[in-house]
């Protein structure tokens, strides 16, 4: 990949991201109404409602933490002098990567769990969130998503990709057709669901009850989750992980694939 700049990763994660909420939508529907305790919708429509605004803020979360840990490691090899990343640094530099992404993608979901629940279309929404909490509410969430995206993003930039050179050595699994792709994307996919599962509901739960005066209990990160914890038990901050599951362990798949087909796709193109 040391030929392909982080303005083409940034590109690459754009058209990677848009093509993964497209065919993971339904486990987000699914998600967001188990984590608000909401009826699951049971039409094709009601589990795509919010598609545009979800891939509108997919393409620029994927977009930044493709193009963001290419930089990253760029800056981080320039000024250690070095060729090699090493484990730590892996990923370190794909939790920062993630960690910037959160500026796009908490105002996107945030739209998109409003339109969710209202059933608004998007303009409609858009123009009732500004006239009824203002132009900065969409922002609440903003250190659970960070905490999210960065614990996320470490997952799928690093932890698979570093998974996935340790099996190759490994005979038993190397010699499985696809062995090592697989198994290191199963394993991310399931540390990446886990660790990131409280932070996620937490962020949906702030969302899902933007008005802090009639909802005190979710004005801050800390204050959702004494408020979780406390009045429903530790286990709901789990809530929805199945489908969640589901959908980051596919994620890794789309995500890794894309990544390394488009990535091989410039290399070669500039090699002809």
């Amino acid at each position: 990949m040391a030929q392909v700049s982080a303005l083409e990763h940034t590109g690459i994660g754009a058209f990677a991201g848009v093509l993964e909420v497209s065919i993971m939508q339904p486990t987000v529907g699914i998600k967001n109404a188990l984590q608000e305790g909401r009826p699951v919708p049971k039409t094709i429509a009601g589990l795509y409602r919010g598609l545009p605004v979800s891939a509108g803020a997919m393409l620029p979360i994927t977009s930044v933490q493709f193009g963001m840990n290419r930089l990253l490691e760029q800056t981080y090899k320039r000024v250690m002098n070095t060729d090699q990343l090493g484990t730590g640094s892996t990923i370190g530099i794909a939790m920062g990567a993630g960690a910037a992404s959160a500026v796009m993608g908490c105002p996107a979901e945030f739209v998109m769990i409003q339109q969710q629940k209202s059933g608004r279309s998007l303009p409609a929404e858009f123009r009732h969130i500004v006239s009824t909490y203002g132009a900065l509410k969409p922002i609440k969430g903003f250190s659970a998503t960070v905490l999210r995206e960065s614990l996320y993003a470490s997952g799928y930039l690093a932890v698979a990709p570093l998974l996935r050179g340790v099996l190759e050595q490994q005979p038993a699994v190397a010699n499985l057709p696809g062995g090592p792709t697989v198994v290191s994307g199963v394993a991310a996919g399931l540390l990446a669901t886990v660790c990131t599962q409280p932070a996620d509901t937490i962020k949906t739960r702030m969302q899902a009850f933007p008005d802090t005066i009639s909802h005190p209990q979710y004005r801050t990160l800390v204050s959702t989750t004494q408020h979780i914890i406390q009045s429903e038990g530790a286990g709901t901050l789990f809530a929805g992980m199945w489908p969640r599951m589901f959908r980051i362990v596919c994620a890794v798949f789309i995500l890794n694939s894309t990544r390394t087909t488009l990535v091989d796709a410039v290399q070669r193109g500039r090699e002809a």
